[in-house]
């Protein structure tokens, strides 16, 4: 078993990560050539799985909205098609009851403006802070 191989095992054991990641920090340590040798055994072997890690990374993450873990998963280096796939099968549901979630536990969330801001600062459109804001002081009323 060659030492990237190895590495990349030890480093995949400890955390999951995307393909992109994973190869950044192998090339700090070794050449390409074995480098790409050993993410192709471990994408052959199912260990190295972009499309799985986006839809962990999401489903961990449920607090924030589309806007924000479309720009976590791109930090993250998952390609653009990966996210729109595993974003795309969000809906505008799920959206509104991750922001509903995030703002039952907001401390200021009878204050409109800083409760909507509070949740498009989390990654939520607009259009959805703005509805889950009426949903919350709906139930708060009811």
């Amino acid at each position: 078993m060659d030492k990237a191989f190895a590495y990349a095992l030890r480093l995949l054991a400890a955390r999951a990560m995307s393909q992109a990641r994973l190869r950044e920090k192998l090339l700090a340590r070794f050449p390409e050539a074995e480098v790409a040798q050993a993410l192709e055994r471990l994408r052959a072997l199912g260990y190295l799985d972009d499309r799985a890690f986006a839809e962990t990374f999401v489903a961990v993450r449920r607090k924030y909205g589309p806007l924000k873990l479309r720009h976590l998963l791109r930090a993250q280096g998952v390609g653009e098609e990966v996210v729109e796939a595993v974003l795309g099968e969000l809906g505008e549901e799920e959206a509104l009851e991750a922001a509903l979630r995030a703002l039952r536990r907001y401390p200021r969330r009878q204050d409109k403006a800083k409760a909507v801001r509070f949740l498009v600062g989390r990654g939520f459109p607009l259009s959805v802070a703005l509805r889950a804001y009426e949903l919350a002081s709906g139930e708060e009323k009811g």
